[in-house]
């Protein structure tokens, strides 16, 4: 059986995955910043903008999909279409999926959509819900509120999620939200989940990434060091 929030509606040249207990009439147009007028408004730190979706109860976070790289340059936003479900929105879409029943601390998906173009090509977005006041990682060393991080909790968190077999492509400071009760990890495109019990080799590329990450906010940040001596020790404390 299908969970009601992998609900499928095909539509003209698309595909469109929904929770159909957030989404009542599923269609391109919900991606469409510019259909949503007012209530669309920007956010990003990142490469690029993201919108911040004003509901009447409550926000989503639309982000469309980007190329990075030289092939970036080339084709912004098309990618090689080998069905559906292989797309990359659709896989990102079952993953918080999968990691949002499992109790994990991620965005709730509520739609993704995959466009075809020319046959050979797709494009497309995610709709997420949008976490109230929270501030990014990078955000917050920027700021230079280092020492405000509860960094051994931040380190705890990545173990829980590395205990679930979750494999963050990109984990750096920016794709980890610091909330008043909560820390969140975004940003799951080219994610996957595999067993945990298999060799850590990806676990610890997965740390190295974020030490990285760190590393470059060294200027602002202080004392990366202890920070990282302290993340690791909430990684490692035994649950």
């Amino acid at each position: 059986m299908t969970p009601t929030n992998q609900t499928i509606q095909n539509i003209p040249g698309g595909q469109v995955i929904f929770d159909d207990g957030l989404v009542m009439k599923p269609g391109a147009q919900l991606f469409d910043s510019d259909a949503w007028g007012d209530h669309a408004t920007p956010h990003s730190e990142g490469r690029s903008v993201v919108w911040r979706i004003q509901k009447e109860k409550g926000c989503w976070l639309l982000k469309h999909y980007w190329r990075g790289g030289l092939v970036g340059r080339l084709v912004s936003r098309h990618y090689w279409f080998l069905g559906f479900r292989a797309t990359r929105m659709a896989r990102e879409y079952r993953l918080l999926c999968d990691m949002h029943q499992a109790g994990l601390p991620v965005p709730r998906p509520v739609a993704a959509l995959a466009q075809r173009h020319l046959l050979l090509f797709y494009s497309g977005s995610l709709l997420t819900e949008y976490l109230e006041d929270c501030e990014s990682l990078a955000s917050r060393i920027r700021s230079g509120a280092n020492s405000d991080v509860p960094w051994e909790a931040v380190g705890a968190l990545i173990r829980r999620f590395h205990d679930e077999g979750v494999v963050h492509h990109d984990l750096n400071a920016s794709n980890i939200l610091l909330g008043p009760e909560q820390i969140y990890l975004i940003d799951f495109d080219k994610g996957r989940q595999v067993s945990s019990s298999g060799q850590a080799g990806w676990k610890d590329g997965n740390l190295r990434r974020l030490r990285r990450s760190l590393d470059k906010l060294r200027e602002a940040g202080g004392d990366i060091e202890e920070s990282w001596g302290r993340l690791t020790s909430g990684y490692h404390l035994e649950a």
